[in-house]
C-alpha cells in the first residue's frame, strides 16, 4: 500500500533543498519543535509544506523569512500547535507500537551480533540464545532513554540551535548518566540467564509486527488524505 504521507514528506524534502542555508536551518528548528507536540505527522508535514512555500516565496522577493512570519519562530510554532488537530488515541498507539517494535527489534539484532550467539550460529549451527536479566532491563532502559532523548531534542530545538550552554550541559549529563547506567547493568547482570530461546522466533515476531503496524499506519495516513481532499 502506497503511503501518501511518505510521498508528501519526500516532496517537502525536495522543496527544502531550494531553501537558503539560513531558511533551511530555521525550518529544521521549527519542524523539530513541532514534533514535540501532539500534532500528527500528517498535520506537521502539511504545516511544513506551507511554511516552506512561504519561505521560498520570500526568497523570490529577496526578503527574509522573518519579514513574513516574524522573528519569534517558537511563538509561531506554539500557536500552530495550540490550534492544530491533536493526535487521536489510535494515532498515539500506532506511533508508540511502531517505535517500540522497531527499537527493540534493532536492540535484539545488536544483542545477537555482539554476543556468542552469532558465533554459535556460524560455527555450530545452533540458534539458541540466552536471555539475561541484564539484556531485558538494559533494553527497557534504552527504550525509555530513546523516548526521553527524542522529546528533549525536539522540545529544546531552538535552544540547541542558539547554543544554549545550560540546555546542552543538561542533555550531555543526562545522556551520559543514562547510557552509563545501561552499560553497567548490561555488564554486571549479563550472567543472570532467565531462559534460553531460539533466536529466530523473536526475529520473525518483530518483522511480522513491523509489517502489520506499517500497514495500519499507511492505511490511516491515506484515510486522512482522502478525508481532507
Amino acid at each position: 500500500m502506497a503511503n501518501k504521507l511518505d510521498k508528501l514528506r519526500q516532496e517537502n524534502n525536495r522543496l527544502d533543498k531550494q531553501l537558503t542555508k539560513e531558511n533551511h536551518n530555521i525550518m529544521i528548528d521549527m519542524v523539530c519543535y513541532l514534533r514535540s507536540s501532539d500534532l500528527s505527522d500528517y498535520d506537521i508535514e502539511n504545516i511544513r509544506k506551507e511554511l516552506t512555500g512561504m519561505a521560498l516565496e520570500a526568497q523570490l522577493r529577496n526578503e527574509n523569512f522573518k519579514d513574513v512570519v516574524g522573528d519569534d519562530y517558537q511563538a509561531l510554532c506554539d500557536a500552530l500547535m495550540k490550534n492544530g488537530r491533536q493526535k487521536t488515541l489510535y494515532e498515539r498507539t500506532l506511533e508508540i507500537l511502531s517505535i517500540l517494535v522497531y527499537g527493540i527489534g534493532v536492540l535484539y539484532l545488536i544483542e545477537i551480533f555482539f554476543s556468542s550467539t552469532i558465533t554459535d550460529i556460524f560455527k555450530f549451527g545452533q540458534f539458541t540464545m540466552p536471555i539475561t536479566s541484564g539484556f531485558i532491563i538494559s533494553t527497557i532502559m534504552a527504550a525509555l532513554m530513546a523516548f526521553g532523548t527524542y522529546h528533549f531534542l525536539t522540545k529544546y530545538s531552538f535552544e540547541f540551535s542558539n547554543h544554549n550552554r545550560t540546555i546542552k550541559a543538561l542533555f550531555f549529563i543526562g545522556f551520559t548518566a543514562a547510557w552509563t547506567s545501561i552499560l553497567l547493568i548490561k555488564v554486571f547482570m549479563d550472567n543472570n540467564v532467565l531462559l534460553t530461546i531460539n533466536c529466530i522466533y523473536p526475529l520473525v515476531f518483530f518483522a511480522g509486527a513491523y509489517v502489520v503496524i506499517k500497514y495500519f499506519n499507511d492505511r490511516y495516513a491515506n484515510s486522512l488524505f482522502e478525508a481532507n481532499k
